[in-house]
């Protein structure tokens, strides 16, 4: 059995009511933005210099995302995040291939290390304090 492009082929993630569309094209501005955001965060240090696994496809996923995500699509994106990031910056990534687990979603959210990077919304979803607010865009 010959494996192929595994992350690239599906375009939306998520479960149930929480499935969200998310092109292809898209995942490579997600990592960029990610890792713009991270690095400023790490300079500002509001996050530790080293981030590994599934933390930083976590990390990068929510900060590069830049909308509110629900746990489910969090995860799922962030498993296709890291499944093609490939940086020596972000230790351990290659051995991520599938979805974040729950434990591992859990470890960074509980973390108050990353208290001042990301935000429990009262809805239940998930946001980057860094990442730019619809608001403050400027108009097209």
């Amino acid at each position: 059995m010959e494996a192929g492009p595994r992350y690239l082929e599906g375009t939306t993630v998520g479960s149930g009511r929480d499935i969200i569309g998310v092109r292809r094209d898209r995942i490579a501005d997600i990592i960029s933005t990610g890792r713009e955001i991270i690095a400023r965060a790490k300079s500002e240090k509001l996050l530790p210099d080293t981030i590994t696994g599934a933390t930083a496809a976590l990390l990068v996923t929510i900060a590069g995302y830049g909308e509110p995500l629900s746990e489910g699509q969090w995860r799922e994106l962030a498993g296709v995040v890291g499944g093609i990031m490939r940086d020596s910056t972000y230790a351990d990534l290659a051995r991520l291939r599938t979805l974040i687990t729950q434990e591992q979603f859990l470890n960074v959210a509980r973390n108050q290390g990353y208290g001042r990077f990301i935000r429990r919304l009262d809805d239940g979803r998930w946001v980057c304090e860094l990442s730019p607010k619809l608001e403050d865009l400027p108009d097209e």
